[in-house]
């Protein structure tokens, strides 16, 4: 069956757009047709870059003059309810950068929205889909692991690097008015780890922030345990630990696995069989052996041309592209847009309930008693 190549638009030409305008070029269905910004000089050099005929610096005239079939929004957070709605309205589907929303609410009105227009929506979860942790997810289906118990999911952040410079330096920047400030631009990639094997629509939540420097500081540190009905979890999202990692741990009752995103690395724990002192030898002679099995197949994926940064960023795009033009379902369901977004909501609602009070009584049961939080309906 012949599918008609769709027509692809792109408000937003900051940092991430170059990835989604590189990606979008690599895929025979689709095709940029339109950029857009409210500074036209960064739309026309977007367009430059990657040979896209349109540029527009307002959003309502690009939507009627070009009619894109899929528009991508990569604007900040605080923009993508109006700006997604406006894209449904005009009869576009619509992939949203992460985070999908400021908060669950304003996710629920663009998902109903969608649903009304009976367009179709994909957020930006694109590590989901990235070849190693595919693997992961595979792993754990195959029953191997046994039954999933626990999840670690670490973030690391550069505070140094261009993005956090910039917003480090500009008190009105648009990441100072998230509720959730630098973790809620960012943490959902390690959030959306943990819930691919953590189920629960509204697990337990603890969660505290702190760092930052002087008081008022932006918090650059965050803590969080998830509690669902099977599965707990823990995130971890830190500025200051050196190398800068995007690590998960996944704890079976049988086996575990520790997935490394930016090595593609994959190591297996599991129980010691040699006796004595014997087992001292064991875990490093099987940690050598997965090592050098994942270097060969990496040298010959590189030498195939198959390793890239944003090859799951690609492949969601094919996904959502092939929902669109064949009636599918979307490669994120809309229950994970929605509970991702419901549970961020809650960490922060956490973290603001345990910054420090004004002096006064304390309860003497209360002290070091963490509380526990459920994530709202």
């Amino acid at each position: 069956m012949h599918l008609r190549k769709l027509k692809i638009a792109l408000i937003g030409c900051g940092q991430i757009a170059d990835a989604h305008l590189q990606e979008i070029r690599k895929i025979s269905s689709a095709e940029a047709v339109a950029v857009c910004d409210r500074h036209i000089d960064l739309a026309r050099q977007a367009a430059a870059r990657f040979g896209v005929p349109g540029t527009f610096d307002d959003a309502d005239r690009m939507l009627a003059e070009v009619r894109p079939d899929v528009v991508h929004v990569t604007t900040p957070p605080q923009s993508h309810r109006p700006l997604g709605l406006k894209v449904l309205a005009a009869g576009s589907h619509l992939y949203m950068e992460k985070p999908f929303a400021v908060d669950v609410a304003e996710a629920d009105e663009v998902l109903d929205a969608a649903r009304s227009a009976s367009r179709l929506v994909c957020v930006g979860h694109d590590n989901l889909y990235d070849p190693i942790w595919e693997e992961c997810r595979q792993i754990v289906q195959s029953g191997r692991l046994g039954r999933v118990m626990h999840v670690d999911s670490i973030q690391g952040y550069d505070l140094s690097g261009p993005f956090g410079k910039a917003f480090a330096s500009e008190p009105d920047h648009w990441v100072h008015r998230l509720p959730g400030g630098l973790f809620q631009n960012v943490m959902s990639h390690a959030l959306y780890r943990i819930t691919d094997f953590l189920p629960d629509d509204e697990p337990r939540v603890w969660a505290t922030w702190f760092g930052g420097g002087a008081a008022g500081a932006t918090p650059t540190e965050l803590r969080v345990m998830l509690r669902g009905a099977e599965v707990t979890a823990s995130l971890m999202f830190s500025s200051t630990f050196r190398p800068v990692q995007r690590v998960a741990r996944v704890y079976g009752t049988r086996e575990s696995i520790e997935v490394d995103m930016d090595g593609r690395t994959i190591r297996f724990y599991r129980q010691l069989k040699m006796p004595g002192p014997f087992a001292k030898l064991e875990a490093p002679f099987r940690h050598r052996r997965e090592a050098a099995r994942t270097l060969r197949r990496g040298v010959w994926n590189f030498l195939r041309g198959r390793i890239h940064y944003f090859a799951g960023m690609n492949k969601l795009f094919r996904l959502f592209y092939e929902a669109v033009q064949t009636g599918g379902q979307p490669p994120i369901p809309y229950r994970d847009i929605r509970r991702t977004t419901a549970i961020m909501d809650e960490v922060f609602r956490a973290c603001e309930a345990d910054q420090p009070q004004p002096p006064g009584p304390v309860r003497p049961e209360s002290k070091g008693t963490p509380v526990l939080h459920p994530a709202p309906a």
